[in-house]
């Protein structure tokens, strides 16, 4: 089972262990990671003036910061909509909707919000940064 997985896992990046896999904080912190493998690659979804996109809790709820103004944007939106200030496409609202199931339950939750996900071939990234940014997350436990 994928989720048995998941609690017995122990991420690492380099010699740094993670927050375990099963504290809603740990899997902020590895959502984030991808995200900064995603920012580092290519085209560099997620930069802009204000930095990388993080992903964060405030008062219980998950917001992510906008790179490019510095807003915080809510995630829970009515009806799945992407949240007022959100300026990418619907294939990076997909994998970000991806990303906060993820965080909210723990389970794999990759392409569940269409577009394939982390093996989306819609981003325009190479092939080599693709499977880097596939390689990280599984490393951290989250593919």
């Amino acid at each position: 089972m994928q989720t048995d997985k998941l609690k017995t896992s122990t991420p690492t990046i380099g010699n740094t262990v993670l927050p375990a896999v099963t504290s809603r904080e740990g899997r902020i912190e590895i959502v984030n990671q991808i995200i900064q493998e995603i920012a580092s690659r290519s085209r560099k979804f997620f930069t802009g003036k204000f930095g990388v996109a993080e992903i964060f809790q405030k008062n219980g709820r998950l917001y992510m910061r906008n790179e490019y103004n510095g807003t915080e944007m809510f995630l829970n939106t009515k009806f799945g909509y992407p949240p007022k200030g959100w300026h990418h496409g619907g294939t990076l609202w997909g994998l970000t909707k991806d990303f906060k199931d993820f965080i909210t339950t723990g389970e794999i939750s990759n392409h569940n919000n269409g577009y394939g996900g982390l093996y989306s071939p819609h981003w325009g990234y190479s092939e080599d940064d693709m499977l880097a940014i596939q390689e990280k997350a599984k490393s951290l436990g989250y593919l």
